[in-house]
This record gives structure tokens, C-alpha cells and sequence, in this order.
């Protein structure tokens, strides 16, 4: 059996810790994607903040499975190197080791500060801008508990605060020019305006001119463009979405439990309130097409049978759930305090399989969501029992 998806859970859980061969060995190399807090920070040991760590990696298998590099600490789960059998991951799961690859850069993003400092490769194939790099929620102190964008921005200010529509064309043809075959998605996401309308319209902008730049090399059919964002209180707003081809779009509800709703995201509880974004899903829905509008739940920050409540409500109204597991930011207010464990992650994943095979679900991410189950759900693999990796 193929258990990479599985192994992938247990990653996300528990973490992974890099040995002393690794980081000597991942230090010395060049063209790979390192970490670049764009919004958020999850490495909490010494190491981890200090030394240079992939991005993410790809666990090898019969379909290779992209993950996040989460480094908590302490972990079962260990990166190796050895001149023998080169970059692996090991555990007493899997003593004998996984050989795992890494995410090579874009030739362009390597060689340009410029396009460096406005986007980034994220999980190997979706150009990411990420734009406005701050949010009025923590001004109020209102943020969403999981979220670190304000201590991560602070800690690290080389990135743009904010993006145009002419910086995010002119990336997207520059990358599209040297590395097309890299690329299969766009991604447009940031934090939030306090006008949520005049927000979403400047998100707008950015996918037109994603859009554009792709329509320019022909490339428009062949690589989508994806936008999460706060709905807009205009909802005419939305329908702008309809005119745009090949685009996902999506307003996160983070958990489905109101109650939680209202402790996780207390801003968004104050501002617009979950039933309004139910709403506002509604009118996404119609405008881009069923299951090309997407909501993230948080595995992790609620009981398993109540994501996955949540999750069987919005593929039944044509919306793809998009599950991703909560991970340990070091500025976010929640922090190490919640943990999923592996039995959790695996009971949401076996959920969200039964309603892949039942609904036409697309996944957000085609592929490189490193801390998303959709994906691997949309491949039958959470299929079967799950292993013991406890």
C-alpha cells in the first residue's frame, strides 16, 4: 500500500526536526526553495529559526506528496542526509527511511530581487503574492487565533507590504517566460483592508492582471488563478469572479462550529459573521461554478465530526471544502497549545475521502498544498484503514 498521504498526516501532526548531516548537507546546496515567512512562521526549535530548512518537501511513492516543513522542535519524524542514500526522512514508523525530494526554485525568482520580494514558490507549483502583508483584525486585536501574519511580518520586512496589479503582471510573464512548466496555479491571498469592499476589489485587480499576464503568453487555459480573500459586504462585488476564466476563489470559514467560530475569529464574528459568509459562498458559487468556489476548515481547532459536519454542507451546496491541518505558528495566539494528533488528522481525512468519492470536488491546490488533505482526497488516497503512525 501506498502510504505517503498517510505518512503526510503524521508529519503535519507531529512536526519534523532536522538532523545536524541534513542541515550541513542543505546548507552547501543551491536552487532549492528555503523557507520564506511571507505570512507565517512555524518552526519554533532553535534550529529551525536559525538555520536554513526546505520549504517543504515531496515524500516519494507511487504519486509523490507534497508537505510542509512544520519544525516544532521535537518530532519522531527526522530529515537525514547520507552520501549513500541522499535526503530521507526517518522515524521509528520507518526506520528504514523515506527518500524524500526537494522543490527546485524558479530560475526566475532566483535570479531577481525584485520578483523575489512581491512572490514566492509555494508548494512547488503556484506562484503566490501575497498582498496586503498586514491586517486591520490585528489592529483591533481581533485576529484569527492561528494566524501570525503580524509577528511574522515584523520579523521579517524584505517582502512587499502591499502588491500592484503592474508588479503582479509583469512577475507572472517574467515567470511564466523561463519556468511555465513549473507553474499550475496562481495565488492571490493577503490580509485584510478595514473596507472590506474596497479590499476585495484591489484583490480583483490582482487576478485580472494574473489573468492577463497568462492570456498574453496563452498559457490562460493551462495554469488557474486562485484568490482567497474576506467576502466584500457588496455582494454585486462577487460577480465581477464570472468574467474571469479558469478561476478558483474562496472565503475561508476556518471551523463550522458557531461557538469556535466565534473564539477562533473573533474579527470576523464582529465584522461579518459566519452566516453572511455562508452567504456570500452562495453567491461565489454562482459566479465562478459549482465546486470552483472553495471554504478552508482547520483541522485541529474543533472536534473531527464537527470539520467534517461543516465539510459535508458545503460540497452538498457545490462548495469544495478545502482541509487543512492546523499548524503551530510562533506568533499566532494559539501558538503550541493546540495540537492535532494523527488519529485526528486521519478520522477527518478518512471523512473527507467518502465525500470526495461522492461529490465532484475540486482541490484549491493542484498538488502543492503542503498543509492540505484535499488533494491526496481527490486521488483516493486516504482510501483503507489508516496505518498506526501514533
Amino acid at each position: 500500500m501506498d502510504d505517503t498521504a498517510w505518512i503526510k498526516l503524521a508529519l503535519l501532526s507531529q512536526g519534523i526536526t532536522a538532523s545536524p548531516e541534513f542541515g550541513d548537507w542543505f546548507a552547501g546546496t543551491e536552487g532549492y526553495v528555503r523557507r520564506r515567512n511571507f505570512y507565517n512562521s512555524p518552526n519554533w526549535d532553535e534550529s529551525g529559526t536559525s538555520a536554513a530548512l526546505p520549504q517543504e518537501i515531496r515524500l516519494t511513492g507511487g504519486r509523490p506528496v507534497v508537505v510542509a516543513v512544520n519544525n516544532y522542535g521535537s518530532s519522531s519524524w527526522q530529515l537525514t542526509w547520507s552520501e549513500a542514500g541522499g535526503p530521507a526522512i526517518v522515524s521509528e514508523a520507518r526506520p528504514d527511511g523515506l527518500p524524500i525530494e526537494l522543490v527546485n526554485d524558479l530560475a526566475s525568482i532566483r535570479g531577481d530581487t525584485d520578483l523575489a520580494r512581491v512572490s514566492n514558490l509555494y508548494g512547488g507549483s503556484a506562484l503566490s503574492f501575497f498582498s496586503p502583508r498586514a491586517c486591520y483584525f490585528f489592529a483591533d486585536g481581533t485576529q484569527c487565533r492561528f494566524c501570525s501574519l503580524d509577528g511574522t511580518a515584523r520579523e521579517n520586512d524584505e517582502y512587499a507590504g502591499r502588491v500592484t496589479p503592474d508588479e503582479v503582471r509583469s512577475a507572472v510573464a517574467a515567470v511564466v517566460a523561463t519556468d511555465s512548466l513549473s507553474l499550475n496555479q496562481v495565488m492571490i491571498v493577503g490580509g485584510n483592508e478595514r473596507n472590506l469592499d474596497r479590499g476585495f476589489v484591489h484583490q480583483l485587480a490582482l487576478v485580472d492582471a494574473a489573468t492577463q499576464a497568462l492570456a498574453d503568453a496563452g498559457l490562460v487555459d493551462e495554469i488557474s488563478v486562485h484568490l482567497i480573500a474576506m467576502p466584500p459586504h457588496d455582494l454585486d462585488l462577487i460577480d465581477r469572479l464570472s468574467e474571469v476564466p479558469n478561476v478558483h476563489a474562496g472565503f475561508n470559514l476556518e471551523v463550522w462550529d458557531p461557538d469556535r467560530f466565534t473564539t477562533i475569529a473573533p474579527g470576523k464574528t464582529a465584522d461579518y459573521g459566519q452566516a453572511n459568509i455562508l452567504a456570500a459562498l452562495g453567491r461565489l458559487r454562482d459566479a465562478v461554478g459549482p465546486y470552483r468556489a472553495h471554504s478552508i476548515l482547520i483541522a485541529g481547532l474543533e472536534p473531527a465530526n464537527s470539520t467534517l459536519d461543516g465539510a459535508r454542507k458545503l460540497a452538498a451546496d457545490g462548495i469544495s471544502p478545502i482541509i487543512n491541518s492546523y499548524h503551530s505558528d510562533r506568533h499566532s495566539a494559539l501558538g503550541l497549545t493546540i495540537r492535532p494528533s494523527y488519529r485526528h488528522l486521519a478520522e477527518v481525512a478518512s471523512g473527507l475521502q467518502e465525500l470526495h468519492d461522492l461529490y465532484p470536488i475540486q482541490p484549491y491546490w493542484k498538488g502543492c498544498g503542503r498543509n492540505a488533505l484535499d488533494y491526496e482526497a481527490s486521488l483516493g488516497m486516504f482510501r483503507g484503514s489508516p496505518p498506526d503512525f501514533n
